[in-house]
């Protein structure tokens, strides 16, 4: 099979943006009544802000968000920054404070640095939903996740200790050094090794920002600074691929060998659906992320209309979730060579 270069990968990543039909910081629109929402039609609105616009994975949520808006009848908003920045995130969320949103869904890019904003849209009796990150020291009501972080770290450890023989070297590439979603899985997938895999040494973690490029470079450094590695874990959407692209590339320069390096990690199947297929990635874990985003919606609305978040609720395309807390969860799912053309995201 054909490999892509970097810039073809790139390309690929870009052109499953297509749906967002937004490259830049304007909001994104689902509704009718554009972006004055609540304000100006009486009709709730919700902001959805991902981490960042660019990553297929929230390409596909984003398509979740606009099923929400037309199912239920509201309003969605749904845009980020084009990188993974902070302050530029926060700036968004005032304006849509501003804008008299019902509610907000974020996945914060620094869990702590929102705990201001947030105070502000409580204060506002904005309703607030973390999802597929959290900020736990804050006033959000509810966080929206497949599974806690720790169950998704402890499996993304276990995979990868099967697939190395549980010895050897092992790195970590994730999206962000200030997310909680990526320090809390980070964090507990150490752990697991430290119970279950002693021999297995954990040489670095290295972070791309959400950023295809820089994901690729920090898989090419990885194998040029630790000769020895055997495996990789990316604790976000751009990181499998970037590493399988990587190593598909040295084995075909005979830099390593075939099978030299395991990776495991969390990404769209579509995007790694090739790596698979070439046995490059034996299994990727994922939820859909349309599903995590469809469920934010559903919260901030049930929440917006005085409703109980209840365990075991019915949400429509999405089943039933587990309550537990303050925390919603829906699910995760294993891709394998076996099952990998039967998901459409």
């Amino acid at each position: 099979m054909k490999k892509m270069t970097l810039a073809l990968l790139t390309g690929v990543l870009a052109l499953s943006l297509t749906a967002c039909g937004n490259a830049g910081n304007s909001p994104t629109d689902t509704g009718s009544q554009g972006n004055n929402g609540a304000a100006a039609s009486g009709t709730r609105t919700y902001f959805i802000n991902p981490k960042s616009i660019g990553p297929a994975y929230w390409a596909a949520a984003e398509k979740g968000a606009k099923q929400a808006a037309e199912e239920m009848g509201v309003e969605v908003v749904f845009n980020a920054p084009t990188e993974a920045d902070s302050s530029k995130q926060i700036n968004m969320i005032q304006d849509m404070l501003t804008r008299k949103v019902s509610g907000i869904g974020v996945s914060p890019n620094d869990a702590k640095a929102v705990g201001p904003v947030f105070k502000k849209a409580a204060d506002q009796d904005v309703k607030i939903v973390t999802w597929d990150s959290d900020a736990p020291d804050t006033d959000r009501q509810y966080y929206v996740a497949p599974a806690t972080d720790e169950e998704v770290g402890e499996l993304l450890a276990k995979t990868i200790g099967e697939e190395m023989g549980g010895k050897g070297q092992v790195a970590f590439m994730v999206a962000g050094l200030g997310s909680q979603n990526q320090i809390a899985k980070s964090d507990a997938a150490k752990a697991y090794f430290a119970a279950n895999y002693p021999d297995i040494e954990l040489v670095t973690t290295v972070s791309s920002d959400d950023d295809q490029q820089k994901a690729y470079a920090n898989a090419q450094n990885l194998i040029q600074t630790y000769p020895d590695l055997s495996g990789i874990i990316g604790f976000a959407g751009g990181e499998p691929p970037a590493a399988a692209e990587v190593v598909e590339q040295a084995v075909k320069a005979g830099t390593i060998e075939q099978g030299q390096i395991a990776i495991t990690g969390i990404a769209v199947p579509s995007v790694v659906k090739n790596y698979i297929a070439n046995g490059t990635i034996k299994t990727d874990i994922i939820w859909d992320p349309a599903k995590l985003a469809y469920t934010t919606v559903y919260i901030l609305d049930q929440l917006a209309q005085g409703n109980e978040i209840k365990d075991g609720m019915e949400i429509p395309t999405v089943g039933a979730v587990k309550v537990d807390g303050q925390n919603v969860f829906i699910g995760t799912l294993e891709v394998t060579s076996e099952n990998v053309d039967s998901f459409d995201f």
